[in-house]
């Protein structure tokens, strides 16, 4: 099969980077002829057929290529043309798409819809339901208060990093693409991440229900028993992921503070990173590695007790949890969001309620003072969760499954 995978970015910023690459390699592992658009300065691969753009800069020194900028992000000519040329000379039978608007924007789903091409989507976030994709404001935490298309709430709140210019702007984005490229009436299937996902679209837009499918993220192979290393004897605790207000990262750090006898390490960088950096300064059993190489992470999961996972946005499939797994760690993580379908209680690791300091600190307790033997039980549970639901085989068969879905419902579409 003919695939066109599309992403806004090239290189692994995020969970969803870390999916689109996957996804790729997958599919190519499986004889599939993949091409790739995304934005980018070097393919990740470089015998894959790749087509980059440059990012999106947004705000410049000059006020003209911000003017450009900013209509970019609503509809990319440029993205449009890529697709013109790649559908001319890829021909793909399907094209899968991941998060692309911002960067490649709604021009991708204009033009892919124009040659005839299905389309599938998979949604990491919930863009359909909330201009800064993620229901959740640095004021309010969760909100849902834009899902119902009152799209007037962004801007009251300068929702977008408190900003009322990107506010606007990501108001207009939505506006413009509810109105001109309606994802209910461009994409053929949906692929959610969790069945929380896949609930909450229902909720408000029902017409979904009959378009979309559940499809878990994949880990790269299969885990095996013989990889693992014994965690470290100071039973040692990680966090992996972006130093960002939704990530529950601070009350991480609060919490530890507390408790200057267990070590909390950090794996990740963010907007939040100098603030947390600074303000924890004195506390020598919470350490920020920074970023790291994927040996270097794994390596680190290996060896924590447990992995956390404390966020307080509606999370979908993290792959940070689902990279603890195979790496027989179990996490401890808030129960939000599609968390709770991963975390088990008592059988892949633990839960505890989000932004609540006590409830998260019960679960340290537990977890501090949990017997090898039971820790043990848990890792074992955990790689046989990931065997289970989250290989490549099952995803691949899962993934073939909505292609298939896409390719129908597309061509009783064209029929109609």
């Amino acid at each position: 099969m003919r695939v066109l995978q599309l992403n806004n970015f090239e290189a692994i910023g995020g969970g969803s980077d870390r999916v689109y690459q996957l996804t790729t390699r997958l599919l190519r592992s499986k004889g599939h002829q993949v091409a790739t658009l995304a934005c980018g300065d070097e393919p990740f691969d470089k015998d894959k057929q790749s087509h980059l753009l440059p990012r999106n800069g947004y705000i410049e020194r000059n006020p003209l290529a911000t003017l450009r900028n900013i209509r970019d992000f609503v509809y990319r000519p440029a993205a449009a043309a890529m697709i013109d040329e790649i559908v001319e000379t890829h021909r793909p039978e399907v094209a899968h798409l991941h998060i692309f608007y911002g960067q490649l924007s709604s021009s991708v789903l204009q033009r892919l819809r124009h040659h005839r091409v299905p389309c599938v989507m998979t949604v990491h976030e919930y863009r359909m339901l909330c201009p800064v994709s993620t229901l959740f404001t640095e004021r309010e935490g969760v909100c849902e208060k834009c899902a119902g298309g009152q799209l007037r709430h962004v801007v009251l709140n300068r929702c977008n990093r408190g900003s009322l210019a990107a506010s606007m702007l990501s108001a207009l984005e939505c506006s413009v693409r509810d109105r001109r490229f309606n994802y209910l009436e461009h994409v053929d299937h949906f692929l959610m991440v969790s069945h929380f996902c896949r609930d909450k679209h229902i909720q408000y837009l029902p017409a979904i229900a009959d378009k979309s499918s559940v499809l878990y993220n994949f880990v790269a192979a299969e885990p095996e028993r013989s990889d693992f290393e014994q965690p470290g004897a100071d039973r040692r605790y990680l966090y992996c992921g972006r130093l960002s207000r939704e990530k529950g990262v601070s009350l991480l750090c609060d919490s530890f503070a507390q408790r200057p006898t267990e070590t909390l390490l950090l794996a990740g960088d963010g907007p939040l990173g100098d603030e947390l950096r600074a303000r924890y300064a004195d506390c020598p059993n919470i350490r920020f590695l920074g970023k790291l190489g994927a040996a270097e992470l794994a390596s680190q999961i290996r060896q924590a007790w447990f992995t956390i996972a404390p966020s307080e946005w509606y999370e979908n499939n993290p792959m940070a949890i689902l990279e603890s797994f195979a790496l027989g760690t179990p996490v401890l993580a808030a129960d939000i969001g599609g968390i709770p379908e991963l975390v088990i209680p008592g059988e892949t690791g633990l839960l505890f309620a989000p932004s609540d300091p006590a409830s998260l600190a019960r679960s340290l307790d537990t977890a501090s003072l949990m017997p090898p033997e039971e820790r043990a039980r848990l890792s074992a549970r955990a790689v046989q969760m990931i065997a289970a639901h989250h290989g490549p085989e099952h995803h691949y068969q899962l993934l073939m499954a909505g292609y298939a879905k896409a390719i129908e419902q597309h061509n009783q579409g064209s029929r109609a």
